[in-house]
């Protein structure tokens, strides 16, 4: 536009001149201002870039963050997206990038995350210019519980709305654990409280005067104390190995000690079933030192000698052996019991599962007893492994570091 307005003023001053020569020279002076000038003006506008091309929408990128305000973003561990009023993303952060797997800028909502709830926070956000604070569960092959803050932003006359989010799958587990931790010790407890409830009612009414009945519900009775009782005991030690589960220990045990004062508290326990407690050990060690705490470390022999007892018939052996595995020692038990099916063995060691095969030794167990070597042996930083094959038995390793 000026430099029309700069033509017209040259022309005109040139019908003024006399002669010809100068009125060429003007229109030709005229002429290249007129090019000079065009040139710069698109020059300026190469260098404008208000727009960028992704999978070919136009969409608004950088257009009010700063390089702080962007650095910001993108380190943020929270996953954060901005979106314009269709429903673009504009901005996706590293965070939403690797929560989803794959670069979401310029995708549609719809194709990364699908839910009522967030969609409702957003409109809310882009057309009545309303904060939004939100729980919305991501229906997956694993489901995942996330909480959402939406912010509406205003960007001369496009709206936008910042959303940042949080994966609150871990504790929403970690409660669904606890709730079903307490359900499942309420419901242990209940059937022998029942037991003996209904036993001393039988024996205060109809078996009052019959001694033998008496001395029969009785030692009932007693076994569903006692099971009652190693529930209990089961539970405080179970709570107590979580509570300190992150705290490695570091004492010195050894390890074969440990072994021999669990089989000296099991024996009686194997001598009413008749089953023979063996020992393989390799005699060129004289010691077997490992990193952890004594009485753990012990209760997990006990309870995987329990185990193999409680799951195995009478009159068979169980086999333990210790051997040097370089920087760990390893330890197995090995019973002769009716084994564990193969769909059941990654899940032996939840709290109070049982095997399909386990169902008529159920008034001698708590059910906890492998939960709590699995923690014991995580607090240790060792590992344990379980292979079983039905009708032959099961053995159970365990590989805890050495002591340096």
């Amino acid at each position: 536009m000026i430099a029309g307005i700069i033509s017209i003023i040259l022309i005109t001053l040139s019908l003024a001149l006399i002669n010809d020569v100068s009125l060429v020279f003007v229109f030709v002076v005229s002429f290249f201002y007129i090019l000079i000038y065009s040139l710069a003006l698109k020059k300026e506008d190469k260098n404008k870039k208000f727009v960028v091309r992704v999978d070919n929408k136009n969409i608004k990128k950088d257009f009010f963050l700063s390089e702080k305000d962007k650095s910001v973003f993108n380190q943020n561990t929270f996953p954060m997206i901005i979106i314009d009023s269709s429903y673009t993303i504009t901005q996706s952060n590293v965070a939403f990038n690797s929560y989803i797997g794959k670069d979401a800028n310029g995708m549609n909502l719809s194709l990364c995350l699908r839910s009522n709830e967030l969609n409702t926070a957003l409109s809310d956000a882009l057309v009545n210019n309303k904060k939004g604070d939100i729980d919305f569960i991501i229906y997956d092959q694993v489901h995942k519980y996330m909480q959402a803050q939406v912010f509406p932003l205003s960007i001369k006359k496009d709206k936008y709305a910042l959303v940042l989010m949080i994966d609150n799958t871990s504790q929403k587990m970690a409660e669904k654990v606890k709730s079903d931790f307490v359900s499942n010790v309420s419901h242990e407890l209940k059937t022998p409280l029942t037991a003996i409830m209904g036993f001393i009612e039988t024996i205060n009414g109809p078996a009052k005067n019959d001694e033998p009945k008496k001395e029969k519900f009785l030692n009932i009775i007693q076994t569903e104390a006692e099971r009652m009782q190693r529930l209990v005991n089961d539970t405080l030690s179970l709570s107590r190995i979580e509570e300190s589960e992150y705290q490695i220990p570091n004492e010195r045990v050894d390890l074969w000690l440990c072994c021999s004062s669990a089989c000296d508290s099991i024996q009686s326990m194997a001598d009413k079933k008749n089953i023979s407690i063996l020992f393989d050990r390799d005699y060129n060690q004289e010691y077997f030192y490992v990193k952890g705490n004594q009485d753990q470390i012990t209760e997990i022999f006990e309870n995987l000698l329990d185990n193999a007892i409680t799951y195995s018939d009478a009159n068979t052996e169980i086999k333990i052996s210790l051997s040097d595995k370089d920087k760990n020692i390893e330890f197995k038990i090995t019973d002769q019991g009716h084994g564990i099916p193969k769909d059941d063995i990654m899940r032996v060691s939840e709290r109070f599962f049982r095997s399909k095969t386990a169902n008529k030794y159920k008034k001698n167990s708590s059910g906890l007893g492998l939960s709590i070597v699995k923690h014991i042996v995580n607090r240790h930083a060792g590992n344990l492994s379980i292979s079983s094959e039905e009708g032959v038995g099961s053995t159970f390793t365990v590989d805890l570091p050495k002591f340096s």
